[in-house]
């Protein structure tokens, strides 16, 4: 029959579990700390141009003018689930400018051309009014000016349209330039899984 463990085997097989378990919480931890991070975002709450309902406003474009980057880490992001797919889209279309042979406005609001407007199912050549329309934003172009988040808002719009922090190109820093300057501060720094990357229709 084997002798019963010692003291000493005791506490060597305690140490070591210790060790093991201590071994564990330092990965769980540092796993955590990989996938966990502060970043940037904007409350569309606070944000001038996303506010619901204000009228005659020129967009702010702090987003677009005041980050380090020489085109902002801000992007406007359309929530398809709540545009309402219009035939004359106050976001896409300067609403003021002449009308066109075709009965659109001539000119395009966005200054940079980062709004597509997209046919939605089969086209009535006979009545091009009685169709619905995608507005994609190209996110390559875009750079956060707020001008097709202004138009988009109520009463011309539905509000579908917001500006968005995108953490994949923001470079994080500690100060944000954009956050300092913005007349609301609309800015703030939330924790978010940075596998797991911003999707606009699940934060809509």
């Amino acid at each position: 029959m084997k002798d019963d463990p010692s003291r000493r085997d005791v506490l060597t097989t305690a140490a070591r579990v210790s060790a093991l378990l201590g071994l564990g919480a330092v990965g769980a931890y540092m796993v955590r700390k990989t996938m966990a991070h502060d970043g940037w975002q904007i409350d569309p709450e606070l944000c001038v141009n996303s506010h619901v309902g204000a009228a005659e406003l020129v967009a702010c474009q702090k987003c677009a003018t005041t980050c380090v980057l020489q085109l902002s880490a801000v992007r406007a992001v359309n929530n398809h689930a709540g545009c309402g797919r219009c035939y004359i889209c106050p976001a896409y279309f300067d609403v003021k400018s002449a009308v066109g042979p075709d009965g659109l406005p001539s000119e395009k609001a966005c200054p940079r051309d980062a709004i597509r407007r997209v046919a939605i199912g089969e086209i009535d050549p006979g009545d091009m009014a009685n169709n619905y329309y995608e507005y994609q934003i190209d996110e390559k172009l875009c750079n956060g000016c707020g001008i097709c988040v202004m138009g988009c808002k109520e009463p011309a719009g539905l509000g579908s349209i917001r500006l968005e922090v995108r953490y994949d190109l923001c470079v994080d820093c500690n100060r944000c330039s954009i956050a300092q300057t913005c007349p609301t501060d609309a800015y703030e720094r939330i924790p978010f899984d940075k596998s797991k990357p911003v999707v606009a229709a699940e934060r809509a």
